[in-house]
């Protein structure tokens, strides 16, 4: 095998790249925060109810103990699924910069994306009922190779999503 003239492969030391957790991540609005509070309520509620639903009807003689320690499970695990949400909250943010677009969360499992602006196919501003409601968007970045967005963004007002959606169109039909 023959290698062509001019062809380079340097090694890149990862002490020399940038590091994308220095760069400030934009924060995501509040109302999120509190549409996450909603539906863990809301999820908490219903398996609360549904609980007490099929004791009811399905047994007749079902122990206190299970009558007592179900519940306490569900609102323990509800306290945890709020903290969760309140303090990873603060976690989540999105990262515009000049070739790339990058979106991070997690409070026990980090994670960040980060697409190339060169990578995207198209760019969309949706919004489900809750968060029209709440007066909220979200971004949907899709690469190819897919019919899901392989970044999505929310917790944004609509101004703002209409205005990263443009800043991204023009990006990539620069690099087309």
């Amino acid at each position: 095998m023959q290698i062509k003239e001019g062809f380079s492969n340097q090694v890149v030391l990862p002490d020399l790249l940038a590091p994308l957790e220095v760069q400030e991540f934009e924060g995501l609005e509040n109302k999120h925060k509190l549409i996450k509070q909603i539906s863990a309520a809301i999820i908490f509620l219903l398996a609360l109810i549904g609980f007490f639903l099929i004791t009811y009807f399905l047994s007749n003689n079902t122990p206190i103990k299970v009558l007592i320690g179900v519940p306490i499970i569900f609102v323990v695990l509800f306290v945890l699924k709020l903290v969760h949400v309140i303090l990873g909250f603060p976690k989540k943010g999105y990262l515009l910069r000049e070739r790339d677009v990058s979106y991070c969360s997690g409070l026990l499992i980090y994670k960040l994306t980060t697409i190339p602006f060169n990578r995207i196919q198209h760019v969309e501003v949706s919004q489900n009922m809750v968060e029209k409601s709440f007066g909220l968007s979200r971004i949907k970045v899709f690469t190819a190779g897919g019919s899901v967005s392989d970044l999505s963004i929310p917790g944004l007002l609509p101004d703002k999503a209409r205005q990263i959606e443009s800043f991204l169109v023009s990006k990539v039909s620069k690099h087309e």
